[in-house]
C-alpha cells in the first residue's frame, strides 16, 4: 500500500529527474551569454515582472474582493509569489522556447523567489492580521531538490560529457515524465471529494481569474518572438506547489487537507486556462 511518504518520495524523484534532464540541454556559458543580450535581457525582466507584481497584485484583489476563504486565499496568494513549476522548461521548450533563455529565466525567477516570497508573505500576512515567520529552511530545501541541485547536476553533465548528456535527456525526462503523471494521478484520486468541496466553493472563480489575468500578463509583458510570449505566460500561472503549500502553510499555521486540495485547483485549473490559451496561438499561428 502506498503511504504518504512514498508518494512524496515518487513525486520528488520524478521531479529530479526531469530537471537533470532540463539541465542536460543547457551549457554555463551559454546561458550566462542571455543576460549580455539586450534584447533577451528586457524579456526576462518582463516576464519576472509578470510573475512577481503583475500576478501577486491579481491574487491579492481576487482574494480581498472575491472573499474564497483563508485556506484559499492561503493558496492562491502562496502560488501567486512562488517560483515557477520544476518541471515548466520541459513544456516551454515543447512550445518552442529557445532552451537557453528558458533555463537562464529559471534559474532567475528562482532565485528571485528565494528573496521576494517571505517579504511578500511578510507584507500579505500583515494585510491579513497575521504574524508568520517565513518558512526560509523549508522551502530553501524544497528549491535545492527540485531546481538548483538537478539543475546543476545535469548543466554540469552536459559542460564535461556532452555525448553521454544527449544519450541521457531522452529516458531521464520520460522516466520522470511517466513516475510524475502517475504520482498525479494517485494524488488526484485521493484528494477527489476535497477538490470537488473547493471547487463548489468562491475559490474556483478565483483561480479562474488569477490564471487567465495571468496568461494575458505574462503574454504582453514581453516583446518578442511568440514563443518567448507563450514560454512567459506558461511561467506566470504554472508555479511550484511544493513552495506554495511550504508558504500558504505558515500562514494558516499548518499544511490542511483543505489546504492541498485548493493548491491542487489552481493547478487543474491554470492547466486547463494553458490549454485554451496555447490552442488560440497555435490557430493563430495557422
Amino acid at each position: 500500500m502506498l503511504t504518504p511518504a512514498m508518494i512524496k518520495l515518487a513525486a520528488l524523484s520524478s521531479i529530479f529527474l526531469l530537471v537533470v534532464s532540463i539541465g542536460l540541454q543547457a551549457r554555463f556559458g551559454s546561458t550566462l551569454r542571455v543576460f549580455s543580450d539586450t534584447q533577451d535581457r528586457r524579456k526576462i525582466l518582463g516576464a519576472l515582472a509578470a510573475m512577481f507584481l503583475a500576478v501577486p497584485l491579481v491574487a491579492w484583489l481576487a482574494v480581498r474582493l472575491g472573499a474564497p476563504g483563508p485556506v484559499a486565499g492561503a493558496a492562491i496568494i502562496a502560488l501567486s509569489i512562488s517560483p515557477m513549476a520544476p518541471f515548466l522548461p520541459r513544456k516551454q521548450r515543447k512550445a518552442g522556447g529557445d532552451p537557453q533563455w528558458i533555463t537562464a529565466f529559471q534559474v532567475t525567477a528562482t532565485l528571485l523567489s528565494v528573496i521576494l516570497a517571505p517579504v511578500y508573505l511578510g507584507l500579505l500576512s500583515r494585510a491579513f492580521g497575521l504574524v508568520v515567520e517565513p518558512p526560509m529552511a523549508p522551502m530553501m530545501m524544497i528549491l535545492g531538490l527540485t531546481v538548483f541541485v538537478p539543475l546543476l547536476i545535469g548543466m554540469t553533465i552536459a559542460q564535461v560529457a556532452p555525448g553521454l548528456a544527449g544519450r541521457l535527456v531522452r529516458p531521464l525526462g520520460l522516466a520522470g515524465t511517466v513516475v510524475l503523471a502517475a504520482v498525479a494521478l494517485v494524488i488526484l484520486v485521493g484528494m477527489w471529494p476535497a477538490l470537488v468541496a473547493a471547487a463548489a466553493t468562491p475559490a474556483l472563480p478565483a483561480c479562474l481569474v488569477v490564471a487567465i489575468s495571468g496568461v494575458i500578463l505574462g503574454h504582453v509583458c514581453v516583446r518578442g518572438a511568440v514563443s518567448d510570449q507563450v514560454s512567459s505566460a506558461m511561467a506566470a500561472v504554472s508555479r511550484h506547489p511544493g513552495v506554495a503549500l511550504t508558504l500558504a502553510g505558515a500562514a494558516l499555521g499548518a499544511t490542511q487537507p483543505a489546504l492541498l486540495a485548493n493548491v491542487l485547483l489552481f493547478v487543474l485549473v491554470s492547466t486547463a486556462v494553458l490549454a485554451v490559451y496555447q490552442f488560440m496561438v497555435r490557430a493563430e499561428a495557422d
